[in-house]
């Protein structure tokens, strides 16, 4: 059948068409629940688009992006009521995607690119997301709008922030606690690397040093890990001694590195990107726009505070530690 949503001009269809890695499933409920995220990246930067947080979800282990619609603040399109933020068709409906944990059977995920804890939504944006929502009203998909934090096992979560639940009337809310619970119940699709960079000051060895019967590589839905005490639980031990660079299947280069670098440290930096799914093309031994874009995208999701698309000590720590957890 032929949808409502589907005829809004500033929607484009993507899906089969970005970064996965398998399939979801489809539903078995009928979908009552219309949920509303923000990206946490600021809407203007390159990763702030629906094929960097496929990369991103790929990368947690998921089959492809969670959402089922991606509104882009950054790419206007020009339509017959004005200009409009672009909505990107990520997944079909009737998918059952990951972006609300348990409640992922019977719910719709639309998020909209952006960090609203500080940004201001422009009035494209606005306009799009009042007429998808309209939209999907009319189609019948739905039954009602919550924003992340409204649903099950969220209410810590900073998602939607207040004051871009306070722009629409449709996303009912009250001020959020920015603080993380005591403990948490495993959710579908939740993984210690996407707990750690949606809570300040957990890293995920806090989370497995707070954990020690959990393998963090086979969480069960249902299963309750320990968040109270995992701040800075894990204490590095400067006696250990680390393996060389050349031990490991990607090593990385020590220095700065940034765009117009040459050589076989940015083929090793390709390379790496590539391994965890920041795709930037083939080890040519040049710091393009694509490697510098790769890097943009993995310092907003890993280094938020640092996004210049250089590569440094601080880059290269978190890059090491992101193919370590990934087995590299």
């Amino acid at each position: 059948m032929a949808y409502t949503f589907e005829k809004l001009p500033q929607l484009v269809d993507k899906r089969g068409k970005l970064p996965r890695k398998g399939s979801y499933s489809r539903r078995t409920k009928k979908i009552t629940d219309r949920v509303w995220h923000h990206s946490l990246t600021l809407s203007h930067l390159g990763g702030s688009d629906a094929e960097s947080f496929a990369d991103y979800h790929v990368s947690l282990g998921w089959p492809g992006v969670g959402y089922h619609f991606v509104i882009e603040p950054k790419n206007v399109v020009q339509t017959p009521k004005g200009p409009r933020a672009r909505i990107v068709y990520c997944n079909d409906i009737n998918l059952r995607t990951y972006h609300v944990g348990n409640s992922n059977q019977f719910s719709l995920g639309a998020c909209v690119a952006g960090d609203y804890r500080t940004e201001k939504l422009s009035d494209a944006t606005k306009a799009t997301i009042d007429e998808l929502q309209e939209a999907l009203v009319r189609d019948g998909i739905g039954e009602r709008d919550k924003s992340h934090q409204e649903m099950p096992g969220y209410s810590w979560k900073a998602c939607c922030v207040f004051d871009y639940q306070k722009v629409f009337a449709f996303l009912i809310g009250e001020v959020i606690s920015n603080t993380s619970p005591k403990t948490y119940v495993i959710q579908e699709g939740d993984t210690f690397w996407g707990l750690a960079n949606n809570i300040d000051g957990i890293t995920v060895n806090d989370l497995i040093v707070a954990n020690p019967g959990v393998d963090p590589k086979k969480l069960k839905v249902g299963q309750k890990i320990n968040l109270g005490k995992a701040k800075n639980a894990y204490t590095p031990k400067p006696e250990q001694p680390k393996k060389p660079q050349t031990a490991y299947k990607y090593p990385l280069p020590s220095g700065i590195y940034k765009r117009g670098s040459r050589g076989a440290g940015v083929n090793q930096i390709i390379r790496a990107l590539n391994a965890i799914y920041f795709k930037c093309g083939a080890a040519d031994g040049i710091y393009g726009p694509k490697v510098d874009d790769a890097i943009r995208r993995f310092q907003m999701v890993y280094l938020p505070y640092e996004v210049d698309g250089v590569y440094g000590p601080n880059t290269r720590r978190k890059l090491q530690a992101v193919l370590k957890s990934k087995g590299y």
